[in-house]
């Protein structure tokens, strides 16, 4: 389908609000002279600032490139050949895909009103499973597990079995229930924490994320970490966007106020959308013919937003939280849509 307006892209969950002034500065204020220059392979220096924000060691730091990086290295390195792993049926596709690269079997744990239920991980366990992967908050979905039900799954399986909670969109999270993973951490060694730069910090496009866990596994995943895998300029990136806290903040309220005016002026219109504690929006139909309706009228009016099927995920719709400009024209052309 091709369209002859500009195309606005709300399909990829990246910060609508781009990235700190701090970051821009810090990468016009790089040595580009030192630009032939190989990357420091330990990052200490960003370690260093991680583990001051969150009061861990540095030794509990672990980077890739994006969180995928490091899910890709969890999958290589700490799920065998033979042994299995578990996420959720609806949930962030880069687990079964970089399974499927390494030939390890992925086990759907079902939804239970498109929330994580930790019963259903737990009938999946079985004598393989090596890694449970949970996106919290879920992506798509926006909808999260509470701190009681994740410290639940953790006391119920065996400490051999690694829980990896995948928190890319967590700075966007609102619900007091939310986990409080570091506590979670300094109780159980199987438990490892991913996060991202990609999103709320705005740094998609440098690929670079971080993990959280105990010293041991982080020293294992960091061994196997490609060489020079982080970047100098990601590098300098990363370190200038912890330094603006205050930016951090105002893309939360931002966030947190437009995603609470598209929700009720989407449910309004009769849509069947979920409570979100993301940055982005999911709409599930009846069909998908009207799903296919909804997507054409946006896109022809220059909104990309993301088609879930590309997922495997029929039926569905994913769209960033844009500002009131965006979100009054979204409102407006799918309100026009139902008539």
């Amino acid at each position: 389908m091709k369209t002859n307006k500009k195309i606005i892209k709300l399909s990829a969950n990246e910060n609508f609000y781009g990235c700190s002034p701090l970051v821009q500065d810090a990468i016009k204020k790089y040595r580009w002279n030192d630009i032939h220059l190989y990357p420091d392979f330990l990052q200490a220096s960003l370690k260093e600032q991680l583990a001051d924000k969150f009061q861990v060691c540095a030794q509990n730091i672990l980077l890739g490139m994006g969180t995928i990086g490091i899910i890709e290295s969890i999958i290589r390195f700490l799920v065998k050949p033979g042994e299995e792993i578990i996420t959720l049926e609806r949930s962030f596709v880069a687990y079964w895909q970089l399974s499927q690269t390494h030939e390890r079997k992925c086990n759907f744990a079902a939804l239970t009103n498109f929330t994580c239920d930790i019963n259903n991980i737990l009938s999946c366990i079985n004598n393989k499973t090596s890694v449970i992967f949970i996106a919290n908050p879920n992506n798509p979905t926006g909808t999260i597990i509470p701190h009681d039900d994740l410290k639940n799954l953790l006391e119920n399986i065996s400490p051999k079995i690694f829980v990896v909670v995948d928190e890319a969109y967590n700075e966007y999270v609102t619900d007091p229930s939310y986990p409080d993973s570091l506590k979670l951490l300094a109780e159980f060694p199987n438990f490892i924490i991913l996060r991202s730069f990609s999103k709320i910090y705005g740094l998609a496009g440098l690929r670079i994320g971080y993990g959280i866990a105990h010293e041991k596994v982080a020293a294992v995943l960091e061994q196997k970490r490609l060489p020079f895998s982080i970047n100098s300029v990601a590098s300098v990136a990363a370190i200038a966007s912890l330094d603006d806290e205050a930016f951090i903040m105002s893309c939360k309220e931002k966030n947190e106020t437009e995603r609470a005016f598209l929700f009720s002026q989407l449910k309004k219109s009769g849509y069947s959308v979920l409570p979100t504690q993301a940055n982005f929006i999911y709409l599930y139909f009846d069909n998908e013919a009207e799903k296919k309706m909804a997507y054409n009228r946006l896109y022809e009016n220059g909104l990309q937003v993301c088609d879930l099927k590309s997922f495997h995920q029929d039926r569905s719709l994913r769209m960033v939280v844009a500002d009131r400009t965006i979100n009054d024209i979204i409102v407006y052309l799918l309100a026009k849509n139902k008539m």
